[in-house]
This record gives C-alpha cells, structure tokens and sequence, in this order.
C-alpha cells in the first residue's frame, strides 16, 4: 500500500522514495528505522537514524517542541527527551531560562501551534544545563532531573469540596490508577498524558454530560480548575439538588 511519492514534493520524493535492493522495479519507502539484516526475511531493529520517538502510537520528533518552547522568549534552550514512567514513554522538556514561569501558561501556549501528543507531560527549569567533562550536553543528568522534578507535585493532599469535583476525583483516580488524588494536584505532573487526558475528557462527557475542550484542560489541569471551568454557564451544567458528595477518608 505504499504510495509513489508526496504530493508535489518532488525533492522529499527522490530523499524518501527509493529502488528496492532486492526489485529495481519495487520502491521502498525510507522510514528513518535503523536495522540490520541477521538472516534472509529477518531483520533486527536497532533504533532510528534521526531523533524522532514514538509516543503513545504517535512518531514525534523532539526538535519541532523545542522550536515551540524557545519563541517563548524567557527560555533561551529547550531539550526535549523521552522518559520511561510506569512502563510509558513519556516526553520531558528541560528550558533553560532565570525567570519564574507557569507551567500551564507553557502548555497552552504550545497547545497553539503543536498537536495535543507533542506537549511534555513534565517540564524542568534550569539556569543552566549539566555538562560532561568534555563540554557536552550530559543528557543523563538531564533525565535524573525528571525524577527529582517529583518535588514540585504539590504534596498536600486536599479532599473534593462538593460533589462534582467527587465525580472528577473519581474519573481521574480509575483512569491514572492513582490513589488518593486530591483537587489541586496536576494532572500532567502525577502521571497523565495526553492519551490519558483523552479518555477523561471522554468520560466526562459519558459522566457528566460535559463537553470539556483539550485546549481548556491544559489551562486548568487541576481538578479544581476543572470543576470551576464546567460550572461556568457555558457548560450548562446543573448540579442534581439531592446530590451528596461522597464522603473520602485517607490516611494523611
């Protein structure tokens, strides 16, 4: 099902569109995948030539984030880099900036210009970046920052007020599979992401009958932010009168 070329691109064509080695009359597509042949038929992965990742099922190339990240002026450099957290491939960015910066300012900043897959689950804010000895970007310092950054989650666990926030307390427990999760905790900071974020704006909807947009979610990530944003006229929401929010107890 491979197509004969990109649309009016013929430069992108002739770098991607290739004579197979084995069929002068069969093209292969070049995909940027590095293997080596172990046996006739078998082919060994052994990573990729260039520096996208994949991402929830999505190819994604850091550099374009980075891009993004550095038009904000306070940040100087941007480092984009996949980490592995319980099991998942997610996206960190480190800015290099000295200025104080709100996190979901960045986020929806980038929800302008990148598709909801490409924004970081984690950001990191440094004055300067680690170096090796030799001068170099040391990219395994970087990613121990990511797990030190676990200190900026707010800690201070604060029950649901009312009953709606009870329901999205309760959505976002079963879907992060995390326990307890208090209303001013952030989503993207106690392991959500964007697939993630999906299926609560879904199940929202199937809930509460809410409509909730991806683009609003990411200037409120916190279940408080959430509860205020749906109450507001334009989501038409309305509380049931005999509603009694359930009552959560956790060890503190």
């Amino acid at each position: 099902a491979l197509a004969s070329g990109y649309h009016n691109q013929p430069e992108m064509t002739q770098e991607k569109f290739k004579p197979s080695f084995l069929d002068e009359t069969k093209t292969l597509f070049r995909t940027g995948d590095l293997g080596k042949q172990t046996a006739p038929g078998i082919i060994e992965f052994m990573g990729r030539k260039d520096n996208q990742v994949k991402v929830n099922g999505y190819r994604i190339d850091p550099g374009e984030i980075e891009y993004q990240l550095t038009r904000y002026a306070p940040i100087e450099r941007a480092i984009v880099l996949p980490v592995q957290v319980n099991n998942q491939t997610q996206l960190s960015a480190y800015c290099q900036t000295d200025k104080t910066l709100e996190i979901a300012e960045i986020r929806e900043l980038l929800a302008k210009f990148l598709p909801v897959y490409m924004i970081p689950s984690y950001f990191i804010f440094l004055k300067q970046f680690p170096l090796t000895r030799h001068g170099k970007l040391d990219l395994h310092s970087l990613r121990e920052l990511r797990e030190t950054g676990k200190s900026l989650v707010n800690s201070n666990y604060v029950a649901p007020r009312n009953y709606l926030e009870s329901n999205l307390v309760s959505i976002w427990e079963k879907i992060l599979s995390k326990h307890p999760i208090g209303i001013f905790d952030n989503f993207f900071e106690i392991g959500g992401h964007s697939l993630l974020l999906s299926r609560v704006v879904t199940r929202v909807h199937k809930e509460l009958n809410v409509s909730v947009k991806l683009a609003d979610f990411f200037k409120v990530p916190t279940v408080a932010g959430l509860a205020t944003l749906i109450s507001q006229t334009q989501y038409n929401y309305q509380e049931p009168i005999s509603a009694i929010p359930p009552q959560k107890s956790y060890p503190m």
